[in-house]
């Protein structure tokens, strides 16, 4: 869905796309509240998760088109550290309310907030930003390229999410991914020959956009076992709250927060490369730090912990979105802030995949505790996260 609010903003304007995911997220949640029954709240929960991915694409676009590449890392820091921090947010006052009035509330309380937001959009929002950059290299939606890109994203993270659940050898996971395969393989064929037309000619040319791409999947398949196993290892392990996990929780996002503010500053003032390299590392300490707990952790070792690591990804995250966009034409904004987007979330899936495969070989080996398990995939993720800054590492030809 990424790829086509950002192919439909880069040639009709930023505005409608950006309001479009708003009307559709806000009609989602007021529908959700009104159900007393769970088939229709899942299937509600399709549009929703649509409109929150356009939005989550389009937002670091609009701020990489109205801000110049001097400052545009601070922009993006900010941008990126409010959004994570805001999630966090939405999370724990959802929780409140959920607990104090009913689970409803959760949804009644975001309908004035995209209002709001949506108001804010409409009459702020105007001028030559909202408006198309002129692109002579096409002027039409590429609906058919767009719905091929979506089916082979889409069919690869369902293989992904089988074959975790199946077994990589099971059949099903393998006929998707050979599906995926072909697809892919039609679709870049449509591509050389002009047919399709979603992603710009000279994509993977714009500086920094490969490394900054794959950096962002790796890291995202590394730090994302904060949020898959580090609950289970509180609560299961440490013998800690829901409440104390929040808190940890909460920490992390607040450190993401200075982390992506600071590394946007200073992007704009040393480089994206070397400023994304450092978070890289910064997480990977994080990620081995917190994997070496062992079975009895003191509550200080953990807070330090969770602080390194939200600060090292909020670095990464601030950086590399700089890194990638920086030098982007503005015609082209959306489909590469959209290639971001999609990295990050297939990235989820298959950090997921990956990190139950690996828990359960560990685990089926004999006398092999959690504990155990959750320090060798740490491990793992931690050198994953090393690489995701190597591949941006290059001889210094320039600011990014």
């Amino acid at each position: 869905m990424g790829f086509i609010a950002g192919g439909i903003s880069d040639r009709f304007g930023i505005k409608w796309p950006l309001g479009a995911g708003i009307i559709l997220y806000t009609i989602a949640v007021g529908l959700i509240s009104l159900q007393d029954s769970l088939n229709p709240i899942v299937l509600l929960r399709i549009p929703q998760g649509i409109g929150v991915a356009i939005l989550f694409t389009l937002a670091p676009a609009l701020v990489s088109r109205a801000v110049g590449q001097d400052h545009k890392g601070l922009a993006l820091g900010v941008t990126l550290g409010s959004m994570g921090l805001g999630t966090l947010a939405g999370t724990l006052v959802g929780g409140y309310l959920g607990q104090e009035i009913g689970w409803p509330a959760i949804f009644w309380a975001r309908i004035p907030i995209s209002i709001a937001l949506l108001l804010t959009l409409v009459f702020a929002l105007n001028g030559t930003l909202a408006k198309p950059v002129e692109n002579r290299e096409t002027q039409s939606f590429d609906l058919y390229g767009s719905i091929v890109l979506f089916a082979t994203l889409f069919i690869f993270v369902l293989s992904v999410s089988l074959a975790r659940v199946e077994g990589w050898l099971s059949p099903l996971p393998i006929t998707l991914f050979w599906v995926t395969i072909i697809l892919g393989w039609l679709f870049s064929i449509a591509r050389k020959r002009k047919q399709f037309t979603i992603l710009p000619d000279g994509l993977s040319s714009f500086p920094g956009f490969k490394s900054g791409a794959l950096s962002n999947l790796l890291l995202t398949i590394a730090s994302f076992v904060m949020w898959f196993l580090f609950p289970f290892y509180v609560a299961d392990v440490m013998g800690r709250s829901v409440f104390t996990l929040g808190a940890l929780l909460a920490l992390m996002a607040g450190m993401n927060f200075a982390g992506a503010a600071i590394a946007g500053w200073l992007s704009d003032q040393i480089g994206d490369r070397t400023v994304t390299f450092t978070g890289t590392v910064i997480t990977s300490i994080g990620l081995v730090f917190i994997g070496s707990g062992g079975a009895n952790p003191t509550m200080t070792y953990i807070l330090t912990a969770t602080t390194v690591i939200g600060l090292g990804f909020g670095i990464h995250q601030a950086a590399v979105y700089a890194l990638t966009l920086r030098k982007v034409p503005s015609q082209h904004s959306g489909v590469t802030s959209a290639a971001l987007t999609v990295s990050q979330t297939i990235g989820t899936v298959i950090s997921i995949a990956i990190m139950t495969s690996i828990i359960n070989w560990r685990l089926s080996i004999p006398e092999t505790s959690f504990v155990e398990a959750y320090k060798f995939a740490h491990f793992i993720v931690a050198l994953v996260a090393i690489i995701a800054g190597l591949i941006v590492i290059k001889p210094k030809t320039g600011r990014v």
